[in-house]
């Protein structure tokens, strides 16, 4: 045997084996701390893992015979009945916007209009109530619009959020210009008397700010605009960065903090998680739904935060935090769409550490075009060299100084448990997901690429472990070539009926083609390649995340 035959550890079947047993080990250890089984070698890190981004809802058997019986009783019902107050509502709005010219528009609403509120406002609760918001519980004491003209409300979890807008009088909110289109929801929205914000207009984002300050300049005479400062839906683990449209006109804010306490969470609409029929569905079969509304003390602004506007959002998450009882964490919408970017092609664990990863890159500050540079080099390096590097090894790859709390941060996400190194190779795919999502067939080859130590042309064992190791996938892809290599050898080595394996005596050398035949073998792989990524499911996939997107934004 090889020297390194012998340091790869995997120079028989049974070494194949033992060593497997030893990395399935590390696998469920790690997987317990961070939500999935073997993307990472440390089992504990100070790392914050929590994903904002993703909602796993797991039914007890008691509550899907509830949902079950719910569904053909209760569910109808209330669906018909919000229908009823839905038209109601829509029909006093269409009422109190009659005749309104574009001046009007321009003018709070006044006189029999305004008295035609209270209306509107009745049965979109009632639409609520039907749906099992049957009262909102209510802490501290809203500002008039003349104290606070800003209403910044968070975390924003879901659809559902309309009920804090209904609960407020339909108070105006800020909206896509597309939003008034919306059957039914367009003419409530309009009747909000809304902020409105134009994707195509470049001077849109000025416009918005100039209108809000002109509102807030009227003393009271406009209703208060609710805005959530997140930007986006999460599954309200922790607060994100907040967008800077709340702390831009430099007026003062009412932080309002949303608390939804069921035990069973059917409201969160996240990035990943239950679609929307679904959320209405599984909600609307709960006997009863909660929401708490907490307005905490206006927030008035120095002169410094009014220079600020990232310092102003900052102190009033933290603010907001502190209430709600959550960490605040750096993630933002662009992280959520960095994950379902590559979530959208591939169906692996490793997609989700892209809400990290994605934060410290923009962190970092790294063009798009600088990633792809590093990404060269990184990936030769991670051939040519040991795998595993120290911090400073790590900056020096990154050039970056290894006193820079983004590296280090970055660094310590793929620690080794014990040691003082990370595996460079693991960065580097995850890099690769970043610069360019791919589909699965080029992602693999690719990584198959990275961990192709001294580019052989294939893997060994103790490479291919590595490999799904850090891609969250089971190794039993290995013991299936480990099995098949038992077989009786001819030529250079091992070989089975469908000449699936090839190599030097007992050690293993697998191709992506070999790996890729194997593992559609086995049914732990179907995540991999059970899906069509045909040229039409691609065009289909790409309008359905769209969409998707354009909703949660």
């Amino acid at each position: 045997m090889s020297n390194s035959q012998k340091s790869n550890g995997y120079s028989s079947v049974g070494g194949v084996a033992r060593a497997r047993g030893l990395l399935a080990h590390d696998a469920v250890t790690e997987g317990a701390a961070v939500g999935h089984p073997g993307n990472r070698d440390s089992p504990k890190k100070e790392f914050p893992t929590l994903n904002p981004f993703i909602h796993n809802l797991q039914l007890t058997t008691l509550q899907k015979a509830q949902i079950a019986v719910m569904t053909v009783t209760v569910f109808p019902i209330r669906l018909v009945l919000i229908g009823i107050c839905l038209l109601f509502a829509w029909f006093f709005a269409c009422l109190s916007l009659i005749g309104r010219s574009k001046e009007d528009e321009m003018k709070p609403m006044t006189g029999w209009r305004r008295s035609v509120r209270p209306l509107a406002v009745f049965f979109s609760r009632a639409l609520f109530f039907v749906a099992g918001f049957h009262w909102v519980s209510v802490k501290g004491k809203r500002a008039t619009s003349a104290e606070a003209p800003i209403l910044a409300a968070a975390p924003h979890s879901s659809y559902m959020d309309a009920l804090p807008v209904t609960y407020l009088g339909l108070t105006s909110v800020v909206a896509k210009t597309e939003a008034e289109s919306v059957p039914f929801f367009g003419t409530l929205t309009k009747f909000t008397q809304p902020v409105l914000v134009s994707r195509e207009d470049s001077s849109s984002r000025q416009s918005t700010i100039r209108e809000i300050q002109r509102r807030a300049a009227a003393r009271g005479e406009w209703p208060q605009i609710i805005i959530f400062t997140e930007g986006t839906c999460t599954n309200r683990s922790c607060l994100i960065n907040f967008k800077p449209g709340a702390f831009i006109p430099g007026v003062p804010v009412q932080p309002v903090c949303l608390k939804y306490s069921n035990r069973l969470d059917t409201i969160t609409w996240t990035w990943k998680g239950p679609k929307a029929f679904n959320i209405l569905w599984l909600t609307l079969c709960q006997f009863h739904s909660s929401l708490e509304i907490e307005f905490l003390p206006v927030y008035v602004p120095g002169e410094e935060e009014k220079q600020d506007v990232k310092l102003f959002g900052r102190n009033v998450r933290a603010q907001m935090a502190r209430a709600l009882g959550v960490p605040t964490t750096e993630n933002s919408f662009e992280d959520g769409q960095a994950m379902m970017n590559a979530a959208e092609n591939l169906n692996l664990p490793i997609a989700e550490d892209l809400v990290h990863i994605n934060r410290i890159v923009r962190q970092f500050g790294i063009a798009a075009n600088v990633l792809k540079e590093q990404l060269s080099g990184l990936c030769t390096a991670a051939q040519s060299s040991a795998p595993s590097v120290t911090l400073h090894e790590f900056a020096a790859h990154l050039k970056s100084p290894p006193t820079s709390s983004h590296l280090k941060e970055l660094f310590m996400f793929y620690q080794k448990a014990g040691e003082n190194v990370v595996d460079l190779r693991k960065y580097v795919i995850v890099l690769y997901l970043l610069s360019l999502p791919p589909f699965v067939d080029e992602f693999l080859q690719f990584c198959f690429k990275v961990y192709d130590r001294n580019q052989k042309g294939f893997l060994v064992a103790a490479e291919l472990c590595d490999l799904l190791m850090a891609l969250g996938l089971p190794l039993s892809a290995v013991d299936l070539l480990a099995t098949s290599s038992n077989g009786p050898t001819t030529g250079d080595g091992p070989t089975t009926g469908d000449g699936l394996i090839s190599g030097d005596g007992p050690t293993l050398k697998i191709s992506y083609e070999i790996f890729k035949a194997t593992a559609k073998k086995l049914q732990e792989y179907d995540r991999l390649f059970g899906v069509d990524h045909s040229a039409d499911k691609r065009r289909k996939n790409k309008t359905a995340f769209d969409a998707e997107k354009a909703k949660r934004e």
